[in-house]
């Protein structure tokens, strides 16, 4: 029998690797995930006007704004756009300035003295100029008359110091167990959440299509009829949702593999104008400065033990329901409520960091197959802890015995049955014997 469970389960792996649509799939996946990592390396080896340095002149009718402009603007592109390109330089005259703007990427600023504002200026362009680049100029210009105002009015150095230095807010919590680089954490995990948990609730999709369309195939061809023969009920279904589970862990670590080429071929080099972060060991260090790495080596291991559960869960649910069914549009009914209860989990994952503290959601997050979904964002940003994620594990094991125990009398009673009608009559007719 164990053998027979062997051959089963490697044909059925076997089968869905050696498919010309995972081939193909795999294909595009590693061409999009590459693609998709270095899209900006990309963009610009096409080349574009985009790529190239805007040629900044200025007019200084007020003969100290040009430096101060200057300065201001290699401040200003750290916040706003460390993607953009120019060189600066001082012109003489408006008449010389317009001779020379040819194109979109000449610019030019002229700035006069005004008795009521301090200065007032102008900026010239060819035509229409990019977005982040008009905020630039225009926060610099403003900062630039900031810092000629109070020069004007004889500020020592020390002093003019002190007023051009950021604030240094502190945060004070009433709550004692709050603190500033948990609320920061928080802020960072409702981005990252969605970025964890998609992935594992398209493996769920996967994993329910795969089993469905697998044993469906079988029936559909009458080859169950001679499976069934020679191998009990209990075997093939077991087989049927070990390969699949197999598949998903390959198909993921594949996934993970063709992300870290993606970054090899990156090199060095970060996500200019993408990102403020500009490559993974900022990332390490910033999560590791807020607490986050720590977190997540310590809680990754029981995290995927619950998501591993929750995978071989979903895949018994899904076994037992394709059972009673004869093709694909049958188990796409009986899917629907399997679906909903997965897209539960992920909505609810998306907005537990709007509504911190909610015991609606921390209760949602022990009721098995969502858990695994939901449990993982409220983890890490602290609302529930690592005795909350064992006893969600324990729920769903609980869960995972029952549907062996009754699935497994569905499934015998299913898998040679061919009539479409009635199917949730069958199953309770199949529980009753």
């Amino acid at each position: 029998m164990k053998n027979k469970f062997i051959f089963l389960t490697k044909m059925s792996l076997l089968k869905k690797i050696k498919n010309k649509t995972f081939i193909i799939a795999n294909i595009i996946l590693i061409i999009l995930l590459i693609g998709i990592t270095n899209i900006d390396k990309i963009v610009t080896f096409f080349g574009g006007d985009f790529n190239e340095t805007n040629n900044i002149m200025v007019v200084d009718n007020t003969n100290e704004s040009y430096d101060v402009l200057k300065e201001s603007m290699d401040n200003a592109k750290l916040i706003i756009d460390t993607s953009i390109k120019y060189k600066i330089k001082k012109v003489d005259n408006e008449k010389t300035l317009r001779s020379k703007i040819k194109k979109d990427k000449d610019i030019g600023i002229i700035i006069n003295n005004d008795d009521e504002n301090i200065i007032d200026a102008k900026i010239i362009t060819y035509g229409y100029i990019n977005t982040n680049l008009y905020q630039l100029l225009q926060s610099s210009i403003n900062t630039s008359k900031q810092l000629i105002a109070i020069n004007k009015l004889n500020i020592e150095q020390e002093k003019l110091a002190k007023i051009s230095q950021s604030v240094i807010i502190k945060r004070e919590f009433i709550q004692k167990n709050k603190n500033q680089e948990e609320e920061t954490t928080n802020m960072i995990m409702g981005i990252v959440t969605p970025i964890i948990i998609l992935p594992f609730f398209f493996l769920i999709m996967l994993i329910i299509q795969m089993i469905g369309a697998e044993i469906n195939e079988e029936k559909s061809t009458k080859s169950m009829e001679i499976i069934i023969s020679n191998v009990s009920a209990k075997v093939h279904f077991f087989s049927k949702v070990v390969a699949a589970n197999l598949f998903v862990l390959i198909q993921t670590l594949l996934i993970v593999l063709y992300g870290f080429i993606g970054i090899l071929l990156r090199g060095n080099n970060g996500m200019n104008g993408l990102s403020k972060i500009e490559n993974i060991s900022d990332i390490i260090s910033s999560a590791s400065n807020l607490g986050i790495l720590d977190k997540v080596v310590n809680y990754l291991p029981i995290v995927i033990v619950l998501m591993l559960i929750t995978l071989l869960g979903y895949s018994l649910l899904a076994g037992i329901l394709a059972s009673m069914t004869t093709n694909m549009e049958d188990f796409q009914q009986l899917q629907t409520p399997i679906i909903v209860i997965s897209m539960v989990g992920f909505y609810l994952s998306l907005m537990s960091s709007l509504f911190e503290g909610s015991l609606f959601i921390r209760i949602f997050s022990y009721i098995p197959f969502i858990s695994a979904i939901l449990s993982p964002s409220l983890l890490i940003t602290g609302v529930i802890g690592m005795k909350d994620i064992i006893l969600s594990i324990l729920l769903m094991i609980v869960v995972i015995y029952l549907l062996i125990k009754y699935g497994l009398k569905i499934y015998k009673e299913g898998i040679l049955n061919y009539s479409g009608n009635k199917l949730w009559k069958k199953m309770r007719k199949a529980l009753k014997n």
